[in-house]
């Protein structure tokens, strides 16, 4: 990837927003932004920032929710769409007040675009309730990684601004004319097998009234993506899991300390560029 350094921005600059993991997308609450909400799970860690120097996002502390609106951006009218078959989107409820209550909010104006990638399919009986589902098609389909791209309106505004308190800091780093923000709701290591249930049914949590709920044990997703599967200004080292990429800069920790040849660490016939599973989010 070409570093800021090296990179010519000439002023008609993008910024894409990666979403990795567990959210709930509500694009109905308010019609002209989309909110992404981050449920609290156990083991999930939640951070923001540029590739590799992401930090950790702000969280609520029991009563005191934790709100962020991004700024420094043309708003555009992208929505997730159900004929595309791409992620999980629910009937439109009556809004009743949730279970539980989000670890933080995020409020984003409509982007330019929405890119959907690393799609699972869900057999439709993996679901009770199966009635909220928005499209009746089987297979369902989830997408693990999310990229919200927008034309930049103001660079030196770009931040991610908290309602209350502090916003959360982050420098946005130009690669050619693209700057990528990444946001993580996921767990940085492995504890079990799969957690695609727990993960999805927390997502639902946070919809008030909801009782569709996801079984299964297993969802299996693509790997790291090729390039030309992505939206321009997305390298395919950025679309990997966190989990992922903490074994990953381990063994290129190691190749490092051994004298080894550091591209091995990307080497394209092991395991850890194998499917990978699918973790959230659902759209409402």
């Amino acid at each position: 990837m070409d570093t800021q350094e090296n990179s010519q921005h000439n002023g008609s600059g993008k910024l894409n927003v990666i979403f990795h993991g567990a959210f709930t997308f509500d694009q109905r609450t308010e019609p002209n932004r989309l909110l992404a909400l981050m449920p609290k799970i156990p083991r999930h860690v939640y951070r923001a920032g540029s590739w590799l120097a992401e930090t950790d996002l702000r969280g609520r502390t029991q009563s005191e929710e934790v709100v962020y609106e991004l700024s420094g951006v043309k708003p555009g009218a992208g929505k997730f769409s159900p004929e595309q078959h791409q992620n999980v989107m629910l009937k439109p409820q009556p809004q009743e007040k949730p279970a539980v209550a989000p670890y933080a909010t995020l409020k984003f104006p409509l982007p330019k675009q929405i890119t959907s990638l690393q799609v699972a399919e869900i057999p439709r009986a993996a679901f009770t309730h199966p009635e909220y589902l928005l499209v009746d098609t089987d297979p369902q389909h989830i997408a693990t990684v999310q990229v919200f791209t927008y034309d930049i309106l103001d660079e030196n505004a770009l931040s991610l601004k908290a309602q209350d308190g502090d916003g959360h800091y982050w420098e946005p780093v130009f690669t050619g004319d693209y700057i990528n923000l990444h946001i993580f709701a996921a767990e940085d290591h492995y504890h079990k097998p799969s957690n695609a249930q727990e993960d999805f049914n927390q997502c639902v949590s946070l919809l008030g009234g909801v009782k569709l709920r996801l079984q299964t044990r297993s969802l299996h997703t693509s790997g790291i993506l090729d390039a030309g599967q992505l939206p321009p200004g997305v390298a395919p080292e950025e679309t990997e899991t966190l989990a992922l990429r903490t074994l990953r800069m381990a063994r290129l920790g190691r190749l490092v300390s051994q004298n080894g040849d550091a591209n091995l660490a990307w080497y394209g016939n092991d395991a850890l560029d194998g499917d990978v599973e699918a973790c959230g989010p659902v759209i409402s």
